[in-house]
């Protein structure tokens, strides 16, 4: 039986006068698993095909996310916020499979592939193979996440470190690359690093690792430990102590490594210091710089000079 031919069907006596429709979606996150998806929706039968699924269409919406509506077990559309239904069969009526009248609509979730090119790849017959699609689209959604984050940065004059932590960064070897209001990118003795602002807290990768090395807020204490975790990597390289000779003034409070995995460390009772650290190793430079502004971590570094 062909796609249209399941969807649509000649109308007969003992066709419904209306459909139960079972709609169901996959959950995005983690989080989203806590409650169900799964609802119903009543329709007159000889409902289109669009209508329904656009009645039906997911209540998370964000733009660029793709959904892939499967009626009854058959591919039928691409749904998002950008475009709404963009179906892959004939519109028309929509039929129950069987004379109960209840038909079964679900969503699955395609992430931040784009809306159109998915549409444009299901049309083709490419199969609905969320890792293939995504590892085929990858080099195109880095080609436009690049485009975006130089546009950003030429349109703005905000930056997401301020001038004295971009001089220390340099005293280092940092050669920047981009730098936005929202991200600093630069390399390290050809390492790449990678400083992001995400809502509240400033993630940062480096060193290799493809996980975060660290996730802190606010971005001051970002911009210090960055300089710290940096200047210790310099010193271990020259054989030197990891940390120099100075007093913790504000060790961090509690340190718990068992916190999803990662060294958990707030400082004081009310949470407005947070650092989330990948390696416990990196808890020593949290604690120098807790209680010192950046100019005294520039200092304590040996960061202020040329010579650095």
């Amino acid at each position: 039986m062909g796609i249209w031919s399941r969807l649509v069907g000649a109308a007969s006596s003992d066709v419904p006068a209306e459909l139960v429709v079972v709609v169901d979606r996959e959950s995005v996150s983690m989080g989203d698993d806590a409650r169900t998806h799964r609802r119903e929706l009543r329709v007159p039968a000889g409902s289109l095909v669009s209508d329904v699924v656009e009645r039906s269409s997911p209540d998370v919406r964000a733009q660029g996310w793709s959904w892939v509506a499967v009626v009854d077990g058959t591919v039928v559309a691409v749904w998002s916020v950008d475009h709404g239904v963009a179906l892959l069969v004939p519109d028309g009526p929509l039929t129950a499979p069987d004379p109960s009248g209840v038909v079964q609509v679900r969503f699955r979730y395609l992430g931040q592939l784009d809306p159109a090119w998915l549409h444009a790849r299901l049309a083709e017959g490419a199969p609905l193979d969320r890792d293939a699609l995504d590892a085929e689209y990858a080099p195109t959604a880095r080609a436009v996440l690049e485009r975006e984050r130089r546009e950003r940065e030429a349109s703005t004059t905000v930056r997401l470190l301020g001038p004295t932590s971009v001089r220390a960064l340099e005293r280092l070897g940092a050669v920047i690359d981009l730098h936005s209001d929202e991200l600093c990118r630069f390399d390290v003795g050809g390492v790449a690093w990678h400083v992001e602002l995400r809502d509240t807290m400033t993630v940062v990768f480096g060193r290799g690792h493809r996980s975060p090395l660290a996730s802190l807020r606010p971005v001051g204490l970002a911009e210090r430990w960055v300089l710290a975790a940096l200047a210790v990597d310099r010193r271990v390289a020259d054989g030197l102590d990891p940390l120099p000779d100075a007093p913790v003034r504000a060790r961090a409070e509690p340190v718990d490594l068992m916190v999803a995995g990662r060294a958990r460390a707030v400082e004081g009772s009310s949470g407005a210091a947070v650092a989330q650290l990948a390696d416990a190793g990196d808890v020593g430079p949290l604690d120098l710089v807790l209680g010192r502004d950046l100019d005294e971590v520039v200092a304590l570094f040996g960061l202020a000079g040329p010579g650095a």
